[in-house]
């Protein structure tokens, strides 16, 4: 009973495997998976690149897997030499690995492509790649760019050749197989070594890289998390110094008004104070202060 179950587990295990090519009869005229090891980031990018058979109807869904740690940064159709996005449904993550689904209407070379990290240990990297066989693939090209300084590269299966790129940049390695059916898995498996960080892009503009992590500790890096304080705290000052002039305007205006009326009061005491009156020495009459002669007889007055 349990061997039973066992092989209908197996069974039920296999069509989860293809049951995505199953649906729509697509196949695949070709299949070119390239690997571009630490090209313009310290990972792997990764290109997936089909053709569907001609035998396909169009429109066709095409759904393709790629692993959960990946992260999806293209998906274009060739048209005229020139690559142009095209919609996707958005990614479903499956356990260990996520699905994306191109709406495909041209027998035109549609892709994928999207950056996974590379296993390190020390200065020896490597790398997995898995092809499910969800489709048929009459031609399935698979080619891997390599850093120039790279050594010591062992790849399962074999590469034909490791030759260098025409800028010197890269090593180029390729590998062929024809036929593969659904269901019928691709497993490729490479490692090698370099002491070197760079990255073989010159024209990368992340190509600078910082010499230390960075954090919040970095000198001149403030944390996203001080943001708010350092906002509210500007918000409090500018209020303060708000308050404070209004506060001495408040001020100015009163005391100006005092002290001009104190002048005045003091002017108009100074014209009406008895102690500094003139008397005319003929007839007594009061006179007013800058008179020269008596109001009343004419008199030339005396000063002082």
């Amino acid at each position: 009973m349990r061997g039973w179950r066992l092989i209908i587990l197996s069974l039920l295990s296999l069509l989860s495997i293809t049951r995505v090519g199953a649906q729509g009869g697509v196949k695949f005229e070709s299949l070119t998976v390239e690997l571009w090891a630490e090209f313009d980031q310290p990972s792997m990018l990764v290109i997936n690149e089909f053709v569907v058979s001609s035998q396909t109807p169009l429109p066709a869904k095409v759904t393709l897997r790629f692993p959960s740690g990946g992260n999806l940064v293209a998906a274009a159709y060739l048209q005229n030499g020139e690559l142009i996005n095209t919609p996707i449904e958005s990614p479903v993550a499956q356990g260990d690995w996520q699905t994306v689904t191109l709406n495909v209407d041209a027998y035109t070379p549609y892709r994928i492509e999207y950056y996974q990290p590379l296993m390190r240990d020390g200065k020896k990297r490597s790398f997995y790649f898995h092809w499910f066989g969800d489709y048929r693939v009459d031609n399935f090209n698979l080619i891997v760019q390599l850093p120039a300084d790279s050594v010591n590269v062992t790849s399962q299966p074999a590469l034909d050749s490791l030759i260098p790129s025409i800028n010197g940049q890269h090593t180029i390695g390729s590998a062929f197989q024809a036929g593969l059916k659904m269901g019928q898995s691709y497993q490729f498996k490479i490692e090698y070594e370099r002491t070197s960080e760079a990255l073989t892009d010159p024209n990368a503009a992340n190509q600078v890289q910082p010499s230390a992590p960075i954090d919040e500790h970095t000198p001149g890096r403030v944390s996203v998390d001080q943001i708010p304080w350092i906002i509210g705290l500007v918000g409090l000052a500018m209020i303060a110094f708000a308050l404070f002039f209004y506060w001495r305007s408040l001020r100015g205006t009163p005391a100006s008004s005092t002290s001009s009326g104190r002048r005045r009061s003091r002017s108009s005491a100074g014209t009406t104070d008895p102690s500094h009156a003139a008397y005319c020495h003929e007839c007594g009459a009061r006179s007013t202060p800058g008179d020269r002669f008596c109001r009343t007889c004419g008199s030339r007055l005396r000063a002082g």
